[in-house]
Parts: structure tokens; C-alpha cells; sequence
């Protein structure tokens, strides 16, 4: 099969059933939000929201204002359809939007939240993004990033990444990542980093419940995905690669 007719990686796992698709897991998703005290009254947005999993959990905690967008229109119908059957449709707004063509006021939103994301986006076109971000930010806005990070920045561990998601991908060290923020008027406050524990079977089973990862090795191990499977979860244990979250706020 011709590599542009396999689907991303990340395409991959969620067909087979993992729906917290983030490099430290939704422990690490969990552990971001709560460095920010979130209430009903906070304008929220969540960038590359895909289905919509995030923006249901959040709205459920918190009964904030909450929009997510995203630039995968076939993604924005899936996370309206999901959103729609919880009739949560008029508590949550889903929107077909590049995160480089930002399409909101300014100072409209009091959070950011950008997970897995920014990692596909060359390094001029990331600093585009925290730029739009930094504008849409409410003074003393909070920004909170959720993403991978390498020990080096050599094209060999670049092709590493891009090889297990099937996609072109810029990572960046702790440091650079930190400086990216901190060059775009963002001040890091709170960061934990830690070995990618996306294919982590306990990491899993805590994300997914106990039947939906029972649902989701069944399907990775089912002919026809097997093979595939088994390289990425090679890949992920033989890499170098690390997820890090950053809480920061919006530098006026």
C-alpha cells in the first residue's frame, strides 16, 4: 500500500478504539487542566479538539463556555454527531477552523487548550500559531500545551516521529519548547515532562476503562492490524521521545 493511502497514525488508533490520543495520556491532560482554576465563567477553546472526547469531559466538570475547533471538516461532523447525541449541541460549540487563521475578536477567550498539535507544525508556522493564540487571549489569559518533546532536534529523530505517525512532524526539545512560549509573550508557570505513554497498557486501560482497552487490544491484535500495531508499539518503546505538558499565562 502507497504511504499516502495509510492512514496517520493517529487516524490508526482511534479506529481502533483509543480516544485520549495524547503523548502523556489523559493523566497528563488531567493534571494540565488542573493548574488553572476553571469555573462556568471562563470562555474556553479547545484547538484540534478531533471528536470532541475533550470537549464533552470539560463541559461536564466545569458547565463552562466552551468551543472547539478544528481543520479536519470530516472530524468537525464526527465531534458534532458525538456532542449532538449527549444533547450537549447547544452547551457546545465545534467549528471548522486552522489554528493559523484564527477567526475570533480579540482578548474573546480566557483558556487556550492546544494538545498534540503544534508538534505538526514547522517551527515559523508554531510561532504563527502562539502569536494568534496570544491574540484571541484575554489579558491574563492561560495557554495550556500538551505535546511531545525529544532530547535532540536531529532530522533522525524527526523521520523517528514522523515514521510512527505517518506524518511530517517538528518536534522540540523541554528548552525550545519553553523559549517557543516564552519569544511569543507566553510566561511558563507550571511543566511536568515524562516518557510517551500513549501505548502504555496502563495508561490505557486508566484512559480507555477496562472494556474499552479489552475492545482496543482485540481490535490492534485483529488481522489486518496486527502488523501495524506491533511496529508503532516497537517504535514507541525504542525512541527517545517524551510528552510535556506546559501551563502558562498570556504576557501583556
Amino acid at each position: 500500500m502507497e504511504k499516502d493511502k495509510i492512514s496517520f497514525g493517529h487516524d490508526f488508533l482511534k479506529m481502533l478504539g483509543r480516544t485520549r490520543l495524547r503523548p502523556g495520556g489523559g493523566l497528563m491532560t488531567d493534571w494540565l487542566l488542573n493548574q488553572v482554576q476553571i469555573d462556568k465563567d471562563m470562555h474556553v477553546l479547545e484547538v484540534a479538539c478531533n471528536r470532541g472526547d475533550n470537549l464533552i469531559r470539560i463541559y461536564t466538570k466545569y458547565k463552562c463556555e466552551i468551543i472547539g475547533i478544528d481543520n479536519d471538516p470530516v472530524i468537525v461532523e464526527q465531534a458534532k454527531e458525538n456532542i449532538k447525541i449527549l444533547d450537549l449541541d447547544k452547551e457546545i460549540e465545534v467549528k471548522n477552523m486552522d489554528a493559523l487563521k484564527l477567526d475570533f475578536e480579540d482578548e474573546t477567550f480566557d483558556l487556550i487548550i492546544n494538545e498534540a498539535m503544534l508538534t505538526m507544525l514547522p517551527n515559523e508556522e508554531k510561532a504563527k500559531t502562539l502569536k494568534n493564540y496570544h491574540r484571541a487571549l484575554k489579558k491574563g489569559g492561560y495557554l495550556l500545551t500538551h505535546d511531545v518533546a525529544v532530547e535532540n532536534e536531529s532530522e533522525d529523530v524527526r523521520r523517528q516521529l514522523s515514521r510512527f505517525t505517518n506524518m511530517n512532524v517538528y518536534p522540540l526539545t523541554v528548552e525550545n519548547w519553553n523559549r517557543l512560549l516564552i519569544e511569543n509573550s507566553f510566561r511558563p508557570f507550571s511543566q511536568r515532562t515524562g516518557r510517551m505513554i500513549l501505548l502504555d497498557r496502563d495508561t490505557i486501560i486508566k484512559d480507555e476503562g477496562p472494556i474499552g482497552a479489552a475492545n482496543f487490544y482485540k481490535n490492534a491484535y485483529a488481522e489486518g492490524n496486527r502488523d501495524r500495531f506491533t511496529k508503532m508499539l516497537e517504535r514507541s518503546q525504542n525512541t527517545k521521545i517524551s510528552y510535556i505538558v506546559l501551563a502558562s499565562k498570556k504576557e501583556n
